[in-house]
């Protein structure tokens, strides 16, 4: 006898292979996406900003059964593609097309992929001149109406930002009753294009000399570090110190000079990086500098 639950597995079965047959249900065999491999290339691997790569992206369908209506994504991670990066150039084949999507870029392919043969895409990209330093790891990815996988990890593109700092040392007396102060204010201006993060300037005075300390210059003997923060594209900050001036220094002429010590991200232009100006005490009471 033939129980009631085989019976109603094989009427299962019954109504599946009819339908099937009528097309009202599609039976396809899964698909794995080990049987698709996404595979990306960058050239060159490091980039400066304002420069461009080209990212070549080959999917291969190693499946028997046809990719219908595949698009190629290209991404990354840990940054927005899109939002440091402009598609300058991209080929999706013939009656392919591109896009820039929210998270990255996107090429329709104009035909679909056949059992055991791939397609490539090649993008190209510009790296905006505002984009920051950083180290990102493209990712491949395959959309399809009958196929698709996740992001996959490819190689790193490495981009290099760019900050011209420029900077100017001015002086002026703040004289007391026996004695003065040379008061220093360090500027720092950055024409860009990028933000910068971070930069120390070292000042230093005649040797002889002793600067002081203050909030924004760490001072030894005639030497001084002065630190500075994010700087943005257009933007200055300043820092102070001072040193001061006896009765022994008068009439005696002193150079006082500050240079770029570090920066990130890469000052482009050394002309610009240090500043010098001179301080002659005439009296307590009375100095130049210029």
């Amino acid at each position: 006898m033939i129980s009631r639950s085989r019976l109603r597995r094989a009427g299962i079965t019954v109504v599946l292979g009819a339908l099937a047959a009528t097309g009202a249900v599609a039976l396809a065999a899964p698909a794995s996406a080990d049987t698709v491999a996404v595979a990306l290339t960058v050239s060159p691997a490091t980039v400066t900003v304002g420069d461009s790569a080209t990212v070549t992206e080959t999917i291969t369908n190693a499946n028997p059964f046809t990719i219908l209506q595949p698009k190629v994504r290209l991404l990354s991670t840990p940054d927005n593609l899109a939002g440091i990066t402009t598609l300058a150039g991209c080929d999706a084949g013939p009656g392919g097309t591109c896009a820039t999507i929210a998270n990255g870029y996107q090429a329709t392919l104009g035909a679909a992929i056949s059992g055991n043969s791939s397609a490539t895409v090649t993008f190209t990209l510009a790296v905006n001149t505002t984009a920051p330093s950083s180290v990102e790891t493209l990712e491949g990815q395959l959309i399809a109406t009958n196929f698709s996988t996740n992001p996959v990890p490819g190689p790193t593109l490495t981009i290099n930002a760019l900050a011209d700092l420029g900077v100017t040392l001015t002086g002026k007396p703040n004289p007391g009753l026996l004695s003065m102060t040379l008061d220093f204010t360090v500027k720092v201006t950055n024409s860009g294009p990028g933000t910068e993060v971070g930069a120390t300037y070292t000042a230093t005075a005649t040797s002889g000399l002793d600067i002081s300390s203050t909030s924004t210059c760490h001072a030894h003997n005639n030497t001084a570090t002065c630190t500075f923060g994010s700087i943005p594209a257009g933007g200055s900050a300043t820092a102070k110190f001072n040193v001061p001036i006896g009765l022994l220094d008068i009439g005696i002429p002193f150079t006082f000079n500050v240079t770029r010590a570090t920066s990130t991200p890469t000052d482009p232009n050394p002309a610009n990086d240090s500043s010098t100006t001179h301080c002659t005490a005439v009296s307590v009471l009375l100095a130049s500098c210029g």
